[in-house]
C-alpha cells in the first residue's frame, strides 16, 4: 500500500488516503481497516473505499509524538448464521502490509498550549499582538483556525481552567485586559471563537474590555470581520458562556485519554469510525479480530444512541471476544438494562395478580384446589 500523507499532527482530523497494490485488492464485499500501533495507545479505523484500488480515512487524534506502525486490514464478508446483536460476526480478519506513520506536533498544537498557559496573562496576551507585525496572509490563518479549534478539543485542560485564567478570583474587579476571546477576534478566528465560547467564563470575558477599550466584538467589528462580530455580539445578550460547565474536570470531548477505550464517528467527514484503546504496561491489547468484533459492536451502538462519541468505562474488560458482558457496557447501556428488567418485572407482577384475581372471581366448586365434600357428621342409615 502507498500511505498519503505519511504523517499528521497530534490531533488528527486529516484525510489519508491508501492506494492498493494488485495483491491487496479484494472483491467488492471485502471491508478493510487501519490499525495504528502506538506505544501507549492503538487506533482501529473502518475505511471508505472510493474506487477499487483506493481507500479513505480520517486520521485519529494520538497522545503523543511518536512513530507508529500503521497495519492495513481486511475483513472478509460477513458470517451467515452468525447470533445477532454483537458485533461479533466478522469474517476472516487478515493483517496484509505495514507502514510506519508519524504523529508529530505541529504550529497549531504548539500555539494551543501557549494560548491555555496564557488565559487570565495579561501580558502573555499583549506579547502575542506581536503576530500583527508578521504579515501573516489570511489564507494561513484560515488553515491556523481550524487546526486550533481541533487542537483545543484534544487538549486536557487543567482543573478550574477558565478564559479568565483561575475559577477563584477572590471577588477580585476585573480590569481591562486582552483575554483569549480577544485574540480570536482581533484575527477572524471565527471556529476557535466558537469553541471559546462554550468554556468557563465566556460571558465575562465578552464584556470585558482590552486596555484599547474594545470589547471582542467591538474588536472584530473594527478588523472587518463582520460575521464573526455578529456571532460574538449574539453570544454576548444570550451569555453562553454562563450556563457552560467545567470541561477540564469531565475529560472533555476527545481528550484526556483518561478512559481506557471510546469509539467516534466522524461525520459528516466519510462516515467512519475509530476505536481507541489505551494500552497499560503489562496487560495485552485485544487481538486483531476481537477489536474488531468491538468496532462493529460500537459503531452500530453509536448509530443507535444518535451520538457522535461514545467513552468506554475505565473497568473495560477485554476478555470476553464472543460478547459484551453487561457490566462493561457504558452507562446509557446498562440504564437501558435496567430499564428492560423493571418492564419484565412489572409483566410477571401485572400476570400474577390477573391470575390471583381470576381465582377469586371464579366459583368455588370450579377451583382446581377446592376441598370436595366432606363426610364428617354422616351416619349410616
Amino acid at each position: 500500500m502507498k500511505l498519503h500523507p505519511q504523517q499528521a499532527p497530534l490531533y488528527g482530523q486529516c484525510l489519508i488516503t491508501v492506494r492498493l497494490n494488485e495483491e491487496e485488492e479484494g472483491e467488492e464485499d471485502v471491508e478493510y481497516f487501519l490499525l495504528f500501533a502506538g506505544s501507549t495507545q492503538r487506533h482501529l479505523s473502518s475505511t471508505l473505499r472510493t474506487s477499487r484500488d483506493t481507500l479513505q480515512a480520517l486520521c485519529p487524534a494520538h497522545d503523543c509524538s511518536e512513530t507508529v506502525q500503521i497495519s492495513l486490514c481486511s475483513v472478509g464478508p460477513t458470517v451467515a448464521g452468525a447470533p445477532e446483536g454483537q458485533g461479533s460476526s466478522a469474517g476472516c480478519v487478515t493483517q496484509l502490509t505495514q507502514q510506519s506513520f508519524c504523529f508529530v506536533q505541529d504550529q497549531a498544537f504548539d500555539i494551543a498550549q501557549f494560548l491555555v498557559s496564557a488565559a487570565g496573562r495579561a501580558d502573555s496576551l499583549e506579547g502575542a499582538l506581536q503576530l500583527d507585525e508578521c504579515q501573516i496572509p489570511v489564507e494561513a490563518w484560515e488553515r491556523l483556525d481550524q487546526g486550533l479549534e481541533h487542537a483545543l478539543q484534544h487538549l486536557t485542560l487543567p482543573p478550574g481552567w477558565s478564559l479568565l485564567g483561575g475559577r477563584d478570583r477572590g471577588g477580585a474587579e476585573l480590569v481591562p485586559q486582552e483575554t483569549l476571546l480577544h485574540f480570536a477576534a482581533r484575527r477572524g478566528l471565527a471556529r476557535l471563537a466558537d469553541f471559546l465560547l462554550e468554556q468557563p467564563a465566556a460571558g465575562e470575558a465578552l464584556r470585558l474590555d482590552n486596555r484599547q477599550g474594545h470589547t471582542p466584538a467591538e474588536l472584530a467589528a473594527l478588523r472587518g470581520h463582520t460575521h464573526l462580530s455578529g456571532v460574538l455580539t449574539r453570544a454576548t445578550t444570550e451569555e453562553r458562556g454562563e450556563r457552560v460547565t467545567e470541561r477540564g474536570t469531565d475529560g472533555g470531548t476527545d481528550g484526556g485519554f483518561a478512559l481506557d477505550a471510546r469509539v467516534v464517528c466522524h461525520l459528516p467527514d466519510l462516515n467512519t469510525h475509530t476505536l481507541t484503546v489505551d494500552t497499560r504496561p503489562g496487560r495485552e491489547p485485544p487481538t486483531l479480530q476481537h477489536a474488531v468484533k468491538l468496532h462493529r459492536y460500537w459503531s452500530c451502538r453509536l448509530q443507535a444512541e444518535g451520538v457522535s462519541s461514545l467513552k468506554l468505562q475505565s473497568d473495560w474488560r477485554w476478555t470476553q471476544p464472543g460478547s459484551v458482558d453487561r457490566e462493561t457496557q457504558n452507562r446509557p447501556a446498562a440504564r437501558t438494562q435496567r430499564r428492560r428488567r423493571r418492564r419484565r418485572r412489572r409483566r410477571r407482577r401485572r400476570r400474577r395478580r390477573r391470575r390471583e384475581t381470576e381465582i377469586q372471581r371464579a366459583p368455588q366448586n370450579n377451583r382446581p384446589w377446592a376441598p370436595g365434600p366432606t363426610t364428617e357428621g354422616v351416619t349410616g342409615g
